[in-house]
């Protein structure tokens, strides 16, 4: 069967490396010059190396060309090193470890538990000694996310962090101030507040049977100082007094504020009731501001971070990686275009972001990584994007172990979709969690 599956692999791989089409022809405008760390010579050694750069969305689509922006842009900046070629790419798993073993000379992006997973496995180069300078200009906590047991395999690259949005508007006619919301009771009084003085609705909540009620959630998990599995990622960690809090506070206290639709609502449905003006405060990423601004700006958007309220911000980072049977050639190859993909010039075009015909502007759809983003011309245009980048300092991690997503599928999702609609006790769901999801974990 494992054989089958290979194969099967093998034949979409064939099909997903042509290069992609469609490609639209643009420049990276405002560009920086790359650090010293993105050497401006290209590293001859390695020109006559095909190398691919495999994303996880399709080359043609609006997120796909700003890549291909990107790569256009590499190439034409390193002549006469090895070229680069943008194909379509998913989160497939048994695709991708096929694509590891099958083709190697290629940089993978990849999704932070799929580099723990994939490393773990031996698939992945270590870059730790490589990238050892780099370290600094990205976050610890986000730089860890790309390693295990120390040894680092996926370089951070692009990502989201979640952030209170608010209606500016609302907030002025109840006569709120968002610059006093500095905790929970602050924002439970804003909410008061705004319901009893314009009848809005307070912030929006997911309840469904999703993905979205898992990160959701979860940022209020971390928020009250609780976890969900130990460091090791042996041992589940969530049932505690903690997260009793935390749930409580989130379905007995803020749902009553919430949207009426709000234990059957996913992320989705907060962004429709947040653009209709029928709630005054989300939890989202930068796309939440962008929804807005693609709409005709009805009204402006305030951005404050999650630990203003005490809560962590639920983080995404995408990693750069290679597998662990590239060649020697591809290596150096692999390192110079990763070091180009991280440089402030590549960084700053991620946040110039998807080019939308309809609108004929250009929206981010992802925030960069680095640390020094506030130093970038496009941040002192945009300071407001900042508060994003700032929230990968503040994590709540929803896949801590790649086991974990077993348990989130199998247990936690669905349990918590019952803790909301109140079928299944917080106490009860904290319980089955524990010892189903240790069953996992330690392969019981």
């Amino acid at each position: 069967m494992r054989l089958k599956k290979v194969l099967a692999c093998l034949m979409l791989f064939a099909l997903c490396a042509l290069p992609v089409a469609c490609q639209r022809e643009s420049t990276v405008e405002d560009a920086a010059t790359p650090e010293p760390a993105a050497s401006s010579m290209p590293d001859e050694a390695a020109a006559g190396i095909n190398l691919t750069f495999r994303i996880t969305w399709k080359g043609y689509s609006g997120r796909g060309e700003a890549i291909q922006a990107i790569v256009d842009t590499y190439n034409d900046e390193y002549r006469g090193a090895a070229a680069i070629t943008l194909i379509n790419g998913d989160e497939d798993r048994t695709t991708i470890e096929a694509l590891l073993q099958s083709a190697p000379e290629a940089v993978y992006v990849l999704p932070y538990r799929f580099v723990k997973y994939f490393g773990g496995e031996d698939y992945l180069l270590d870059l730790t000694d490589e990238f050892s300078q780099e370290k600094e200009l990205f976050y610890e906590e986000i730089w860890d996310l790309g390693g295990v047991d120390g040894t680092t395999y996926g370089i951070p690259w692009l990502g989201h962090s979640m952030c209170l949005l608010y209606n500016k508007n609302i907030l002025e006619k109840a006569g709120v101030s968002a610059e006093n919301i500095n905790g929970m009771d602050a924002l439970l009084e804003a909410i008061e507040t705004v319901r009893a003085k314009t009848g809005v609705l307070g912030l929006g909540l997911v309840g469904a049977e999703s993905n979205d009620v898992s990160w959701m959630v979860n940022q209020f998990i971390y928020g009250f100082g609780s976890s969900l599995v130990s460091d090791d990622g042996k041992t589940v960690t969530v049932n505690n007094e903690k997260s009793v809090e935390a749930l409580q506070l989130y379905r007995d206290v803020l749902g009553p504020y919430a949207q009426s639709t709000w234990v059957d609502d996913t992320a989705v449905e907060v962004m429709s009731y947040f653009r209709e003006e029928k709630i005054a405060f989300e939890i989202l990423g930068i796309w939440g501001v962008m929804d807005i601004v693609k709409n005709g700006s009805p009204f402006e958007v305030g951005i404050l971070p999650l630990k203003s309220i005490g809560l962590k911000s639920e983080v995404g980072p995408l990693m750069l990686a290679v597998s662990a049977n590239i060649s020697e050639e591809g290596k150096r190859a692999a390192f110079q275009f990763i070091r180009y993909m991280i440089s402030m010039e590549a960084q700053e075009a991620i946040l110039k972001g998807e080019y939308s015909p309809e609108h004929d502007a250009y929206y981010p759809f992802r925030t960069p990584i680095r640390i020094d983003m506030a130093e970038s011309q496009i941040i002192r245009d945009h300071p407001e994007y900042q508060t994003f980048i700032e929230g990968f300092a503040n994590p709540s991690v929803d896949v801590p172990v790649p086991s974990w997503q077993l348990v989130k599928d199998e247990v936690y999702e669905p349990g918590l979709h019952q803790v909301m609609g109140g079928e299944l006790s917080i106490e009860d769901f904290l319980d089955t969690v524990e010892k189903r999801g240790n069953e996992i974990l330690q392969n019981k």
